[in-house]
């Protein structure tokens, strides 16, 4: 066995000793450390010799000496060794916590770079949280130097590349010391503010960090009782979104709300030319709203009073507005700008629904009509609006799952037909390439000749082209919402509309990718909607109807043909819904155990012995005459004819195109498998009556046939289902 004071003195001695080539050795100093675990507590504090204790003060008396280095990579390097020595040793932690701070306090008020500067606040964010739990470590250290360290980080924040990093490390603070940071709480709030204002992108990390920061201080409390003061900051920014609507909804006939009346932060104001406000207007609308959902979102100490009725006055005011809101005698060319944004504006609405949906509970019940009539009116005004319509999906899968059948009663009809007319499979109609042709030739006129010769590409591509020219968010969304609905409403789903799904959902499942989109990057989104088509897939076998047979036998092939699909993910998926399938087929019996990468066929070796053979066996069944002592076994297929007739397989009979068929009226009784093992036919017939048609009918009515499900794509896999 090694010896691990051996290690850590050759790193010691070996790599940090030279200031300026010290950086480019710290990734090995710090792989060799976590994979031999030099630093461990157990090792250094109770085990620990003379020698080890030895190499560990050489140790932390290097780590100052690079702290306090005048080369930044040696700083940098001292920093890193703080990190991981923190990280495995309680005792190096205690030991060494008010030099380490006090060094690294000491760097954050010199001119450092930002990559110093950053590898500093977090590693004093670290180690002033492990100090929640130790109260004399936050007596003689915490109290002392933690005011000075969220001084600094205010003092900091001009810097812009900090900003992130700077917020994080004040919402830790605010959320871990409370108390000591409630002088902070204004200047911080001020802070806030003053990147939401909309001089930031929303989707930027420093208004992400912004909106948190002000969520937690708000949630933390301030100076006056938190129940008091989490309303206000809330009904604060309702009031401030309120006031930019005003701005924004000149040209907008709408009614006066009483809660425009509310209390409202103070931002810079805007010009008075909307071509110049209204961007920055949208962005501090986007802000606002980000820190909203921040603040109901963070878990609070105790249960906070949330303003619904304001919060809903705010989002109907949003989605009242439309393309006849206009006021005759205003401005069109300001509404017209308006109308730019207002998509913008319904995106940021339904995550603030979302999220108070997520927070409210079971409240938004007494409201499911209006949120109903929101989403079928953004349904109905995003067609070629994607993001809107993505939005607008995402929201309605949240409902569905939040609230269920009732919420899917209003909803039902025109969300399926929405949901169809974005995942279903489009034709182009024929065109006569010749006609056009033979009309072109036909007319007089030298120089247009030329112009109107066909190419020969509409000649070749002439006939019905199939296509999907949907955005591919919106298609994935459109999946989970109706996966989501068949799991709660889909055995009441009228026979029309099921049936259409089911030809849509197995038609896609086979057509190619490629030639449903003109995406020229399909690897990725070709593995997100099969993925998301083999759930609906299954969802649809969960969920049956109660007025069609089932197309569970189509979906046994289709996952056992996903087994030996490329994407990882969906050979995992094909494997648990065929597990599944196994406990509807027999619900007594454990499901089989399947592997990714295995099938139900036989080897290659097989296959190839049975071509070979295929020409013996069809001579030899004409000259075979049937066994006519053979009695029919019980509960037989319905389709098997007479004694002395072919028999022909049922179009319902589940067939495995790898598996070796065996002539029906063969006298063989054994068959030879190619690899040495014998097996009967009988057996063999009773694992293809298994998959029959009549298990899967309605014991009522035993004569029904199940409707031929033919894809409506172009070439696939599989010529057809049915064979």
């Amino acid at each position: 066995m090694l010896d691990q004071t051996n290690l850590l003195h050759s790193l010691v001695v070996n790599y940090t000793l030279n200031d300026n080539k010290v950086d480019s050795f710290v990734p090995f100093i710090l792989e060799t450390i976590a994979n031999y675990q030099l630093l461990d507590t157990e090792k250094v504090g109770q085990e620990a010799g003379s020698a080890e204790q030895g190499s560990v003060h050489k140790w932390c008396t290097r780590i100052n000496s690079l702290l306090q280095s005048k080369v930044s990579g040696a700083k940098w390097a001292g920093i890193s060794f703080v990190k991981i020595s923190i990280q495995q040793s309680e005792t190096l932690f205690i030991q060494n916590l008010q030099s380490w701070s006090s060094a690294l306090l000491t760097l954050l008020t010199r001119p450092e770079s930002t990559l110093i500067l950053s590898d500093v606040i977090l590693t004093l964010s670290n180690i002033f949280g492990k100090t929640i739990n130790k109260p004399e470590l936050q007596r003689e250290v915490t109290s002392q130097q933690l005011p000075r360290f969220n001084t600094t980080l205010l003092n900091l924040s001009e810097n812009q590349e900090l900003l992130p990093t700077i917020f994080d490390a004040l919402s830790q603070s605010c959320i871990q010391f409370p108390t000591i940071f409630r002088p902070f709480v204004e200047n911080t709030q001020k802070l806030c503010l003053g990147v939401l204002d909309g001089t930031f992108d929303y989707e930027s990390s420093v208004v992400q960090s912004a909106a948190n920061c002000l969520a937690s201080i708000t949630n933390t409390g301030g100076k006056t009782n938190s129940l008091v003061h989490w309303k206000s900051i809330s009904l604060r920014l309702i009031g401030s979104l309120n006031f930019l609507l005003d701005r924004l909804f000149d040209t907008i006939d709408e009614e006066k709300h009483a809660s425009n009346n509310l209390p409202q932060f103070e931002f810079p104001s805007v010009s008075d030319d909307y071509i110049i406000a209204f961007p920055i207007l949208f962005s501090r609308f986007q802000c606002l709203c980000e820190c909203i959902i921040s603040l109901v979102s963070l878990p609070t100490s105790i249960p906070v009073h949330v303003p619904m009725n304001q919060f809903l006055d705010f989002l109907c005011r949003v989605y009242n507005v439309c393309d006849g809101s206009f006021i005759v005698n205003k401005d069109k060319n300001e509404f017209y700008t308006l109308m730019l944004g207002v998509p913008s504006l319904y995106v940021h609405s339904n995550k603030v629904l979302s999220s108070l949906i997520i927070c409210a509970g079971e409240y938004f019940t007494r409201h499911l009509r209006l949120i109903s009539d929101i989403i079928l009116k953004l349904l109905d005004q995003s067609k070629d609006k994607w993001l809107l319509r993505n939005s607008t999906y995402r929201l309605t899968s949240l409902c569905i799952q939040k609230y269920g059948i009732g919420f899917v009663h209003f909803v039902s009809s025109p969300l399926l037909a929405s949901i169809i007319d974005d995942i279903r499979i489009k034709q182009k109609p024929q065109r006569d390439v010749l006609t056009d042709v033979i009309s072109n030739t036909g007319k007089k006129g030298g120089k247009n000749k030329k112009r109107k010769i066909t190419n020969s590409d509409e000649l070749i591509n002439s006939g019905i082209q199939e296509f999907n020219n949907v955005n591919v968010d919106v298609q994935i969304s459109a999946l989970e919402v109706l996966k989501t609905l068949l799991m709660v409403d889909g055995s009441s789903i009228p026979y029309n509309i099921r049936s259409t799904i089911d030809n849509i959902i197995l038609s896609r499942i086979l057509a190619p990718f490629s030639q449903l989109t003109n995406s020229s990057i399909t690897t990725r989104n070709e593995s997100d909607i099969q993925l998301k088509l083999y759930e609906c897939l299954l969802a649809l076998i969960v969920a049956p109807s109660a007025f069609q047979p089932t197309i569970l036998p189509h979906a046994l092939r289709i996952f056992s043909s996903g087994l030996k699909a490329q994407p990882r993910q969906l050979q995992l998926f094909s494997s648990q819904a065929l597990a599944i399938c196994d406990l509807m087929l027999h619900s007594r019996l454990p499901p089989l155990q399947r592997l990714p990468n295995d099938s139900i066929s036989l080897s290659e070796k097989n296959i190839h012995e049975s071509e070979s053979k295929e020409t013996e066996l069809k001579e030899s069944v004409n000259n075979i005459e049937p066994k006519e002592n053979i009695e029919p076994k019980e509960n037989s297929d319905e389709h098997l004819k007479n004694e002395g007739e072919t028999i022909e397989p049922s179009i319902h009979t589940l067939k495995f195109s790898e598996i070796d068929m065996i002539p029906e009226h063969s006298d063989k009784k054994r068959v030879h498998s190619g690899d040495g093992s014998d097996f009967d036919a009988e057996d063999q017939a009773r694992m293809f009556k298994s998959f029959r048609s009549d298990d899967y009918t309605d014991s009522d009515n035993e004569d029904e046939e199940m409707p031929e499900i033919v894809p409506d794509g172009p070439d696939s896999d599989y010529e057809s289902l049915d064979e």
